[in-house]
């Protein structure tokens, strides 16, 4: 089918994306000992750079060795820099046409303790024991920023705070934070981490012109979680999503990336899949309420379930409920300004090259019930396609062996 909305350039900030594809940040769990890219790194990022998105998102990177989820997460550190240098040279080596921005992040309560330190904003029967002190978190917006600085310093176009999926970031946002101190209760205490992280990058990156943006969760589907209206509420409620939204535009944020769920429990909601393939709706309502509310450029997900069109959604016209065809049409209609691609851009990165050529019989479709990327990476295994690669199809035929 044409594509005439995604084909399209955008501006960002001072910057402008070519097209409408964005690669959102999916981890690959292939970093060294210190945390730098690994030639698996190497592999996919260049892959993702001759696949044409007008932005690719880096994976989540640390911005503490203690403050990773997966043992071989990237980690964005001076000692690292060097490589991830060398890495988006060779990416823009291939193609020079593409905002590339890194994600920062921290892992908050979801570090795993066998080879990080787990920490929690606010006291919880299911998290850590160890609740960060007001230094400590002022220690850790800190390191954000110098992950910023490094980040310009390397070359990208821009940042992207995660305060998305349960991690440290969306830890603060939550109602269920009640910490009694400048960092809990009110919703203005709750954004103070992400309000100083903010201003203290502004401070510190020399180019004016460097992208500045955050990924949220706008409803977690979990008691206290974002997206509700209290520590014990479960309903959704999307005042303090809109808010928020409304707060990083008045930050001077250049662009806002909507998602959903929370990667602790409720990966239904944060993947829509064949158990509820409905959710993929649920997205782009989302999206489209956090557009509406603000001027900034939206990244919008939950699209790779659709794949070509044969999915289980209602409706028996398969050329009305491809990735496509929503793309064009949200981006038509004004709910969305970019369409992020996750699990689909696993198993294809090459997807936006071969959708704006209209070579669409090759595309390597994601088959979401396959799941195989998600339990690579559950394993702390190096996570990508087990359908379309044969690397990971190994480990995977390995993992299998050993539960058999």
């Amino acid at each position: 089918m044409a594509v005439q909305h995604l084909s399209q350039p955008k501006q960002i900030g001072e910057k402008t994306a070519p097209n409408r594809f964005a690669i959102l940040p999916a981890e690959q769990n292939c970093g060294d000992s210190a945390g730098a890219p690994s030639e698996l790194s190497f592999s996919r990022y260049t892959k993702l750079a001759e696949g044409k998105a007008g932005i690719v998102f880096s994976e989540a990177l640390a911005v503490d060795r203690n403050g990773r989820a997966r043992k071989n997460q990237l980690c964005l550190l001076d000692e690292t820099a060097p490589q991830f240098e060398r890495l988006l040279k060779e990416m823009r080596r291939i193609n020079s046409d593409f905002l590339f921005i890194i994600q920062l992040d921290h892992a908050g309560s979801l570090g795993d303790p066998a080879f990080s330190k787990p920490v929690a904003v606010y006291p919880r029967d299911d998290g850590p024991a160890h609740v960060l002190s007001v230094a400590e978190i002022e220690d850790l917006g800190q390191k954000f920023v110098r992950a910023a600085v490094l980040a310009e310093k390397i070359g990208a176009d821009g940042i992207d705070l995660k305060h998305a999926h349960g991690f440290l970031g969306n830890e603060f946002l939550q109602p269920a934070n009640t910490r009694d101190d400048a960092y809990g209760g009110s919703f203005e205490n709750r954004t103070r981490f992400f309000r100083r992280i903010v201003q203290g990058i502004r401070s510190e990156v020399a180019n004016p012109g460097f992208l500045l943006g955050v990924r949220i969760s706008v409803y977690e589907g979990l008691p206290g979680g974002f997206g509700t209206t209290g520590p014990d509420e479960v309903i959704e409620d999307l005042a303090e999503p809109i808010r928020f939204a409304k707060l990083a535009e008045s930050e001077g944020l250049d662009y806002l990336s909507v998602s959903a769920g929370n990667a602790a429990g409720n990966l239904e909601i944060l993947l829509p899949s064949e158990t509820f393939p409905e959710g993929t709706f649920r997205h782009f309502g989302w999206t489209r309420a956090i557009k509406k509310a603000v001027g900034l450029p939206v990244v919008g997900a939950g699209y790779t379930y659709l794949g070509s069109g044969r999915n289980n959604l209602v409706g028996g016209d398969a050329s009305r409920k491809s990735i496509l065809y929503w793309a064009e049409k949200n981006i038509g209609d004004g709910n969305v300004d970019f369409v992020g691609l996750g699990r689909q851009a696993i198993a294809d990165p090459l997807f936006p090259k071969k959708a704006l050529a209209g070579e669409t019989k090759s595309i390597h479709f994601c088959k979401p019930a396959c799941g195989g990327c998600g339990v690579l990476l559950g394993a702390q295994e190096n996570s990508g396609c087990v359908i379309y690669d044969d690397h990971y199809r190994k480990i995977k035929q390995r993992l299998d062996g050993q539960a058999g």
